[in-house]
């Protein structure tokens, strides 16, 4: 006979069978969610390499060629349930904006979750990347001071400087798409004396001419520098525009002072250019001669990638995919300029120098050669990631190789 006792306890266990199913139904969700998560993970890494690896082939590749390409990659970095239930990604092809848009979803078989309803939990997954190369301009503000004739260092300049040409030479895939200009520098800059008619410069300066007589008598005058008689030096400008950059030139102050040469043989500035084989005889008509001023260095490197005068090759800051980069490189501390041999004060010139630069949107990267004043590279730097210290010259080929294809290299974009 059933007693009253054992009908309460069937109905108990009737209750406790209701009651257990969501709480071992909330205990899977945790598990289910956990394991959703792991894939999520692992879609994640597969549709950024695949992203990454059809723009990098997608100049050569048709559309198809490209999607099937993702697809398969996609897939085969994928494992378990997660590959077996992938099929296909959404893929989009911008060839004008040089972007691929990769998305895909996959749909992951629940366990206990299934006993509160939920069947599967879909976990999804997206990735942009750009292919070939944004449009460079880059500077090379190099340091061809005396002291770069010691411990191989202009030897191993050259050849670092080379191997970067070479790298971005074979990173272009269209005409004029990286553009690179060459600026050796001293306690002066050079340019070609062809300019000489040119609107931002003056001709001003003076250096003083002494004769002794047969008798002991010095007799000294100051003899002005003449458009006949100017070989190319230009000393900084009148402060404070010797820290700047002025896409137009028209006072007094702002204009370019033509200067006699106090280095010789100085190597006269490359502007812009994609012409590699001009490129390439800057750097070896480099020679080590002077004093140093890097603040020179850093404005004449800036003036390069800035639109209008003295040179018309840059593109204007605005222009659609662009980014603008200099490498100022040094091996000594500031020990001369038109004004002073303090290097303090000439240090606070390269300091805001370096920062007219960054602010107008140039990425700095400076690079210290055995010696130099370490702070102030370091905060002409853009960010201190792009700071470079070499002990030995033979260092600098691989931090130039570096550079390079941290410039050149398709990035992820989101």
């Amino acid at each position: 006979m059933r007693t009253a006792t054992s009908d309460e306890r069937g109905n108990v266990m009737v209750m406790f069978g209701f009651a257990v199913v969501p709480v071992i139904g909330l205990t899977g969700a945790t598990i289910d969610y956990s394991r959703a998560t792991n894939v999520r993970q692992v879609l994640n890494a597969a549709v950024d390499s695949a992203a990454l690896m059809g723009a990098r082939d997608a100049a050569k590749l048709s559309d198809t060629q490209v999607r099937d390409r993702i697809n398969t990659w996609v897939k085969a970095n994928l494992h378990g349930d997660a590959a077996s239930k992938f099929t296909s990604a959404t893929i989009g092809i911008d060839r004008v904006a040089r972007i691929i848009t990769v998305e895909a979803q996959l749909a992951i078989d629940t366990s206990l979750t299934r006993l509160i309803g939920q069947d599967a939990v879909t976990v999804r997954s997206k990735s942009q990347s750009t292919w070939g190369t944004n449009t460079i301009e880059l500077a090379l503000a190099l340091d061809n001071t005396g002291s770069m004739a010691s411990s191989n260092k202009m030897t191993a300049l050259k050849a670092a400087s080379l191997d970067l040409i070479q790298i971005m030479k074979d990173a272009t895939m269209a005409t004029d798409q990286i553009k690179i200009s060459v600026v050796p520098f001293a306690t002066q800059v050079k340019v070609a004396t062809t300019l000489k008619d040119e609107s931002w410069l003056r001709f001003d300066q003076t250096k003083q001419s002494c004769k002794t007589d047969k008798w002991g008598n010095q007799t000294c005058t100051q003899i002005p520098i003449t458009k006949s008689t100017w070989t190319g030096c230009i000393s900084d400008r009148d402060q404070p525009n010797d820290v700047k950059d002025n896409e137009a030139v028209g006072s007094y102050a702002t204009l370019y002072p033509a200067d006699f040469c106090a280095q010789s043989t100085l190597a006269p500035i490359l502007p812009l250019t994609s012409d590699w084989t001009a490129l390439t005889n800057a750097i070896n008509s480099m020679t080590p001669i002077g004093n140093t001023n890097v603040t020179i260095g850093a404005n004449w490197g800036m003036a390069t990638l800035t639109p209008g005068v003295p040179f018309p090759e840059a593109r204007p800051f605005t222009t659609p995919r662009l980014s603008k980069y200099m490498i100022l490189l040094t091996d000594g501390d500031n020990t001369q300029n038109r004004f002073t041999t303090n290097g303090s004060q000439i240090d606070a010139r390269t300091t805001l120098a370096c920062q007219t630069a960054k602010t107008a949107g140039i990425k700095v990267y400076t690079v210290r050669v055995i010696n130099g004043d370490r702070t102030l590279l370091q905060n002409c730097a853009t960010d201190p990631s792009m700071y470079y210290e070499v002990s030995s010259a033979s260092q600098l080929t691989p931090v130039f190789q570096q550079i390079a294809r941290e410039i050149s290299q398709v990035r992820l974009t989101q």
